[in-house]
């Protein structure tokens, strides 16, 4: 493949945003998701009864698995975790859930076109082949593409936005050494869910809103979560008196080619 000279690449140029959020409370923010101690420092909150070595082998875990939930052209703006119990049919249930927010660049100026356009993608993604659509059914939920997948349309406060929720399973391998003997290629298979909400800004950007969890049976409870945060979603820069009352703010810019699309 050959560059093309100077003169013929797309120009860079600055796309600023700024919006605010509120997390529900049982997440627990990853201050810096680049280093190990961030995660330690979060699952230190998370899993109080685990010693040092579970919390540090826990946390190089996470920290390797989350590019697994980004885009090539996302610009990481937040990342929270939560851990616990939950009730399923008088039983207590793991809960687990990696929450992730990022933007990415969009040359839309037109909100619902762009949301419009951006269900049409998914739609070819998800349903390719599917002669009948066919809601989520847990009982199909093995990992493999098509009728476990869900696609909605959704209106929320701040504007139009896609829903999805799609059920998988991925291949997870272990960062750690393993022990003397032992196939160091091999990966574990989980099941996992994987909702996201994708919110077109005014213009020239969208916000995605990602939460994967391996509690699969647990997935009407995070749709919930999601469309919480979706509620609570608004694209401003007056940002301070929302700090104050427990809002996550983001203000940056992010770097994108002219006349990039959604």
């Amino acid at each position: 493949m050959t560059m093309p000279p100077p003169s013929e690449r797309a120009e860079q140029r600055d796309v600023p945003y700024a919006f605010r959020y509120r997390l529900p409370e049982e997440f627990v923010t990853v201050e810096d998701p680049v280093t190990v101690e961030g995660w330690g420092d979060a699952l230190a909150e998370l899993m109080p009864w685990a010693d040092v070595l579970e919390r540090a082998q826990s946390a190089e875990k996470m920290r390797h698995s989350l590019p697994m939930f980004l885009e090539r052209d996302d610009t990481l703006v937040d990342i929270a975790m939560c851990l616990g119990a939950e009730r399923v049919r008088s039983e207590d249930k793991l809960s687990y859930g990696l929450l992730v927010v990022s933007v990415r660049p969009s040359g839309h100026g037109e909100r619902l076109l762009a949301a419009e356009g951006i269900y049409r993608a998914k739609e070819r993604l998800f349903f390719a082949g599917e002669p009948e659509v066919e809601e989520l059914d847990f009982a199909l939920g093995k990992g493999a593409r098509g009728r476990q997948d869900m696609l909605l349309a959704t209106k929320l406060p701040s504007g139009p936005g896609v829903m999805s929720a799609s059920l998988r399973t991925v291949e997870l391998r272990t960062p750690e050494r393993p022990p003397a003997g032992v196939d160091d290629s091999a990966t574990q298979k989980i099941p996992m869910a994987v909702l996201q909400l994708i919110i077109p800004a005014p213009r020239d950007y969208c916000a995605y809103v990602t939460i994967a969890t391996p509690s699969v049976y647990l997935l009407d409870s995070y749709s919930e979560r999601l469309a919480h945060i979706g509620r609570t979603f608004v694209f401003d820069t007056q940002t301070a008196v929302m700090e104050a009352n427990g809002y996550r703010t983001a203000q940056a810019t992010v770097r994108a080619p002219h006349g990039g699309g959604a």
